[in-house]
């Protein structure tokens, strides 16, 4: 039986599970102030990840051969890296919720001229404005994260954003067992999306956000901090970018299903999102973060030569290997950013983490137009060929690296933190530029922005 002392201590000091309940609620009655931030965010996402693979694949039914699928592809990538140049200024002059709205708006009808012209070069125009509405949306959604955030919560947040970036795109994928891709109900379902999209983040409480970055990267110099960071998001792009673009006109060739098709894109975005954490954490802890860069950019070479062969393979181990494929593919990129910023000073994370999403764009407008050109003339296996050997080379580049230039010491490194490829305004609502992100919204806070 319990003294009345013990009993007293028990009153004062709540029961393991009291402490366990608040603790959960905690993060919760954190994303209170941002749930409609990310509602819109999931939205747009939703919509996002069937226009992935719904363009594609309507493509080749309209019977556009490769070579033409693979410009569409390159198209979106060219619209968003425009967009990072033209949404900063475009938000200075006239707002954030004016500058959401308006892209949101065009997002949605986008979708439906698909409908209206079936010509390959209309749909190289619609995809590179689907390109510069997304790179606009992720801009002003995530400055808004990043000013309703503090230094306490911006790490909950963060991790929260990046959680409905990888689920909702990965649902997106199986919106398209919806309809046949032939029908119009799909084109329709991402308009309405994306319109939804519109009314969680118009209709917020949270107030005006900092601007969003202009990227304006100093390619030597990111070059002279780490030419590694630089070719692998390079070489990443390419592949990411044809894999984007094609994917899913490979698995209609293999034989694939609907559902199989949904089931192989998704296996590859989930294959990246449950590495990232772990493997990054290990690269933390390893004398050279290459050693693990080589690894993956080896691994997703392994996995594409295994592709090229799926068609004479059994399912399940075509599903193994795209889920290793996506694994080390798809986590490539936060390891390069992560190995810039380790030679970098604090002051120029954002600066150099901003440039490599650019030299990512660049490689992701390369990449379907060579990967289409080897399907043209090879056959439709062939695009993993083009990983293959896009991998494969930048495994060998890194390793030669590493013989040339010292590692920096584990202790002198900046964790490792799970990135997204969305806009430059995502690197100063990383948790690691928090003293940045902390002085650009000091500074936004003295201008007033017209229409907010």
């Amino acid at each position: 039986m319990r003294s009345p002392r013990e009993f007293a201590e028990c009153v004062e000091r709540p029961p393991f599970v009291l402490r366990l309940a608040e603790n959960l609620a905690r993060p919760k009655a954190l994303l209170v102030p941002v749930a409609a931030l990310l509602t819109g965010v999931a939205l747009l996402l939703l919509g996002n990840g069937l226009f992935l693979t719904l363009v594609p694949l309507r493509a080749d039914l309209e019977g556009f051969n490769a070579a033409w699928i693979g410009a569409i592809g390159a198209a979106y990538s060219v619209g968003f890296v425009v967009g990072c140049y033209l949404v900063p200024p475009l938000v200075e002059r006239v707002g954030h919720i004016r500058v959401y709205a308006a892209f949101a708006a065009l997002g949605a009808v986008v979708p439906l001229l698909h409908l209206l012209a079936l010509t390959p070069v209309a749909w190289i125009v619609f995809r590179m404005l689907t390109g510069l509405c997304f790179s606009g949306l992720y801009m002003v959604i995530e400055s808004w994260l990043n000013g309703a955030s503090t230094r306490q919560t911006r790490g909950t947040i963060f991790s929260a954003y990046i959680m409905v970036n990888l689920t909702a795109i990965t649902l997106g994928q199986y919106l398209i067992l919806l309809e046949e891709p032939g029908s119009e109900k799909l084109f329709s379902l991402a308009a309405i999306l994306f319109a939804l999209a519109v009314i969680p983040v118009c209709l917020t409480r949270s107030s005006s956000p900092p601007l969003p970055v202009e990227a304006r990267p100093d390619l030597r110099k990111l070059w002279n901090n780490s030419q590694v960071a630089v070719m692998g998001c390079f070489t990443n792009g390419m592949a990411n970018g044809a894999i984007w673009s094609l994917a899913p006109v490979y698995a209609k060739n293999l034989g694939l299903s609907l559902t199989g098709i949904a089931i192989f894109v998704s296996l590859a975005i989930v294959g990246g999102a449950v590495v990232q954490y772990p493997l990054g954490r290990l690269s933390d802890r390893l004398s050279d973060r290459r050693w693990l860069i080589v690894a993956v950019c080896a691994t997703a070479s392994v996995a594409g030569l295994i592709l090229i062969m799926a068609a004479h393979l059994p399912i399940h181990i075509v599903y193994v290997a795209i889920f290793l494929f996506g694994a080390a593919a798809f986590s490539l990129y936060g390891f390069c950013v992560a190995h810039a910023n380790d030679y970098g000073s604090a002051d120029e994370f954002v600066e150099i983490s901003a440039g490599l999403l650019l030299v990512f764009g660049a490689g992701a407008v390369t990449g379907p137009l060579v990967a289409s050109a080897m399907m043209e003339a090879l056959g439709f296996a062939f695009l993993f060929l083009f990983t293959s050997i896009v991998h494969g080379a930048m495994a060998l580049l890194t390793f030669w690296r590493m013989k040339r230039r010292e590692a920096v010491a584990p202790e002198d490194r900046e964790n490792y933190v799970p990135m997204t490829r969305t806009s430059p305004n995502i690197f100063s609502f990383d948790p690691r530029a928090e003293n940045h992100a902390d002085e650009e919204t000091d500074k936004s806070l003295a201008k007033t922005e017209p229409g907010d």
